[in-house]
């Protein structure tokens, strides 16, 4: 039948009329390359392999991120990640944790060696498996033995720059240059954000000199701060570094730096006298007594001793030092760099309780 006949070549061939719209079939596609130049853009031409040069560079490139990349990790830790040896770049090389680092110095009767190595061994361990550097200072009041490790590595003093500035409000008001109970309207302008509520109170409020000392004792406020330097005026503030002693350390400008050792002589020198006034020092103390801050070095040791403490911290940056008035005080300063805060947070406690149960155990 017609209607079930094979279509032949001709049928294929033929034209389709629709309307007015005539429809030619495509031609068959061709088997071979072609090779037009002016079909050069329609052509696909096959990938080719990467060469060895190509292969070579981007191995390089990798090389050098992944490199850049560690080089940045370490940098932020201070060259000391957990349970591996410190790398040294300015001295080029490397510092086994602690090995040859700690400076133990035996002075008077009440520290002897087996109490140093005691807390430096007990130091090292607790910190060893951390990231970033741990400085440790410690001074039996008494009679002015010491101990310490890292205690001349250089530090990032955070908050306790404001140590210098309350010391020298204190000496401005004895030296008869300014009076304590002087009033202060607090402005907009005065404001720095950060630790402390009088960034949240209204322009307008008035304080005394006393009430902002109060203020970065217990706050660690920022405004307050601002206000008192700017009266003090950086010249003074490094007159009463360079009058404690603190030869390295700089709380002036934007590179600021301390040690351990440093900070440990101001809570000794403040406490033995002669920078200021026994009514002004006890008065300084006792602000640092109550603070907002007590989960450090005050949560290491029994809940009746009291702590004269300043605490400080910044991006991987803890710091807190101060006086334990136990029943042989001592001053304790621990200060970091380059840590993972959460560690610190956890270690510091744990320090502060090593330093005092050594000095519990030991002294005699």
């Amino acid at each position: 039948m017609e209607l079930f006949r094979k279509a032949t070549k001709e049928d294929e061939n033929q034209e389709d009329n629709l309307g007015d719209r005539t429809f030619r079939k495509k031609p068959e596609t061709k088997d071979f390359k072609d090779l037009n130049p002016k079909n050069r853009k329609k052509r696909k031409e096959p990938k080719k392999p990467w060469s060895k040069k190509e292969r070579i560079i981007i191995l390089c490139i990798l090389a050098l991120t992944a490199g850049m990349s560690g080089v940045l990790a370490l940098s932020s830790r201070s060259w000391k990640l957990p349970g591996l040896p410190r790398f040294d770049l300015n001295l080029r090389r490397i510092q086994f944790p602690f090995s040859g680092e700690e400076t133990i110095i035996i002075e008077g009767k009440k520290i002897n060696e087996l109490t140093a190595q005691a807390a430096v061994s007990g130091f090292s361990s607790l910190t060893k498996n951390l990231s970033g550097v741990y400085g440790l200072y410690v001074i039996d009041i008494s009679n002015g033995a010491t101990f310490g490790v890292n205690e001349n590595e250089e530090f990032e003093p955070a908050s306790l720059n404001k140590l210098s500035v309350v010391l020298g409000l204190y000496m401005e008001a004895e030296a008869g240059n300014l009076d304590l109970g002087t009033k202060y309207t607090l402005k907009n302008s005065d404001k720095l954000k950060g630790s402390g509520s009088l960034y949240s109170r209204p322009a307008g409020m008035v304080l005394t000199y006393r009430e902002l000392i109060q203020y970065m004792c217990k706050e660690s406020d920022n405004t307050a701060f601002n206000i008192v330097r700017r009266i003090l005026g950086e010249d003074k503030i490094r007159k009463v570094i360079n009058t404690v002693g603190m030869t390295g350390t700089i709380m002036t400008g934007e590179d600021q730096k301390t040690t351990p050792k440093d900070i440990g002589l101001y809570f000794q020198r403040l406490y033995d006298g002669g920078l200021i006034s026994n009514t002004h020092r006890d008065e300084f103390l006792n602000y640092l007594t109550d603070t907002i801050y007590e989960d450090h070095v005050v949560a290491g040791v029994p809940d009746d001793i009291k702590v004269a403490h300043k605490y400080g911290r910044e991006l991987h940056v803890i710091n807190d030092a101060g006086i334990v008035f136990s029943q042989n005080p001592y001053v304790v300063v621990i200060l970091s760099k380059g840590i993972v805060e959460k560690e610190a947070d956890y270690v510091y406690p744990q320090i502060s309780k090593l330093i005092y149960e050594v000095f519990v155990k030991y002294s005699v």
